[in-house]
């Protein structure tokens, strides 16, 4: 099932398609034997492609508001879970390396601050019934997927994603220039949220031209990993500080380690962030509105 709108269809049986077979593997998911904390992971992955197609014909959509919070709600059931295991990951693969090149802190100490992570996280998915919780997920995902096939889209043809195109870059487009006037963490976790729509919408609107929308995505991917990596160093460090975790002096190495490792991300980030962003949003849309109509009448 490929998440991308096909020349030989209309918007709303592409994005009916979509949405069903999104919902669709994520209840394989939970049905599956695959260990739990990828499950949610994968799980919540599903729920934010599907309200990144909601969002796109948000426009001639009436029913994307209770739509949108339906998927969203499913997904913040396990919300907490995930934020933990993903505590993990960025110590093993951000902040593992990061101290070591600057020989920060010993090997014990990261041992002791790994175990430590992992028990926060079992401690949670069991206070918490990670089982029920995914259970729950479930009956979310098979409750909104009886509803697919009458999505009220009410346009077909370029008309029907303008208005949600615009709207994702615009917004990604104006979260930049936030995020680099005070560099604060909430600032760039709502950049990163507004680059992994439009990335999301490039990719649905793939045929509209396929080269160039590749190379988007490719660099859209790029950044959205960069400013994604972070905030996840941010996540980690706030959890670190506000739950008073490990001694002080072991904060205090990670926390120089961390803001460094956080400044040179941000600085990755922006000149991939310049020229994505370069354009106006209505001189983006009207490009992908060309490309869309020229592939509609010369190559579907």
């Amino acid at each position: 099932m490929e998440y991308t709108i096909q020349p030989d269809e209309t918007v709303s049986s592409g994005i009916k398609r979509i949405i069903r077979g999104k919902v669709d593997t994520g209840i394989d998911h939970i049905d599956s034997d695959m260990e739990r904390h990828e499950t949610v992971h994968e799980v919540r992955k599903r729920c934010k492609e599907v309200r990144a197609a909601l969002r796109l014909v948000r426009g001639v959509l009436p029913t994307y508001s209770s739509e949108n919070a339906h998927y969203r709600d499913a997904a913040r059931r396990v919300s907490d879970i995930r934020d933990a295991q993903a505590l993990i990951e960025t110590f093993d693969d951000h902040v593992t390396p990061a101290v070591e090149t600057r020989n920060a802190l010993d090997e014990d100490t990261m041992s002791e601050i790994r175990a430590a992570l992992v028990d926060r996280r079992e401690t949670m998915a069991m206070d918490q019934d990670l089982n029920g919780r995914l259970e729950a997920v479930r009956a979310d995902l098979v409750e909104g997927r009886e509803r697919v096939d009458d999505l009220p889209i009410a346009t077909e043809g370029f008309d029907a994603v303008a208005g949600g195109l615009r709207k994702s870059y615009k917004r990604a487009r104006n979260r930049m220039g936030k995020a680099y006037e005070g560099p604060e963490m909430e600032r760039f976790h709502e950049w990163r949220k507004r680059v992994k729509y439009h990335r999301y919408h490039s990719r649905l609107l793939r045929n509209a031209w396929v080269g160039p929308m590749k190379a988007r995505r490719s660099e859209l991917k790029t950044l959205s990993d960069l400013i994604g990596d972070e905030h996840d160093l941010a996540v980690f460090l706030e959890t670190m500080e506000s739950e008073e975790r490990f001694d002080p002096a072991t904060r205090e190495s990670l926390e120089q380690v961390i803001m460094a490792r956080r400044s040179e991300l941000q600085r990755k980030g922006r000149p991939i962030g310049e020229r994505l962003f370069a354009e106006e949003p209505d001189e983006l849309v009207e490009r992908m509105r060309a490309y869309w109509m020229a592939t509609q009448q010369y190559e579907a």
